[in-house]
């Protein structure tokens, strides 16, 4: 009976080891997985996170973009407002100096991003010179401008060598640098009845007014 049953046992036994070999490798192999399903779930809420913080960012920099934005609207018509007051105090300055008068005012305009003359600028410039040649006593104040692309800061000095760029051609044509008066204004807002794009060539200017003092009326080459 015991070697009958030796075999059997030994079978038995033998069945259990390979059972408990196969649930181990199931088991390792589930707890693998689970590893494996772990480590995604951890690297897909990194990613979740990190777009989560991008599209914060995003937000933050579009609604400091629309702060910004409205910051400059209200800044260029506070420009405007400065500039238009600062001409006439200029102007004012310049008429009560000696008891000025203005008798002639223009405008030279320039191409984008230019301070360099154009032929049409220096034929307007002809006649401003020719005028002020016929004046006993005469002062002429240059003001330089922008449209409002590129920085404050750039525009302002673009704005003072165009109005350096007027000077020095006066000078050319025999004005002297002391009755020369420049400043350089930045930004001027597009007006309000042009497209933009026009809006914008206007803005691209030297205004120039011609003052007088003495007798006016009198033309007088010997100036």
């Amino acid at each position: 009976m015991r070697k009958q049953v030796a075999p059997v046992n030994q079978r038995v036994s033998n069945l259990e080891t390979q059972t408990n070999e196969q649930i181990a490798q199931v088991s390792s192999k589930e707890q693998a997985d689970i590893s494996a399903v772990n480590e995604r779930i951890s690297s897909t809420d990194q990613r979740v996170a990190q777009v989560a913080s991008a599209v914060a960012a995003a937000q933050g920099t579009a609604s400091r973009a629309m702060d910004e934005a409205n910051a400059n609207n209200a800044s260029a018509a506070a420009n405007a407002a400065a500039n238009s007051a600062a001409i006439a105090a200029l102007g004012a300055g310049v008429a009560n100096s000696l008891n000025y008068q203005l008798i002639e005012q223009a405008d030279v305009t320039f191409e984008f991003n230019k301070s360099n003359l154009t032929p049409g600028a220096k034929v307007a410039l002809d006649q401003i010179a020719s005028k002020m040649q016929g004046l006993p006593v005469s002062v002429v104040e240059l003001v330089g401008f922008t449209d409002q692309k590129g920085s404050p800061t750039y525009n302002l000095a673009l704005s003072r060598r165009r109005a350096e760029s007027v000077q020095r051609y006066l000078v050319s044509q025999k004005i002297a640098p002391r009755d020369i008066r420049i400043v350089g204004m930045g930004e001027e807002p597009a007006p309000a009845n042009l497209s933009a794009a026009n809006g914008a060539e206007a803005a691209r200017r030297v205004h120039i007014r011609v003052f007088g003092a003495g007798d006016i009326t009198q033309a007088s080459a010997g100036k």
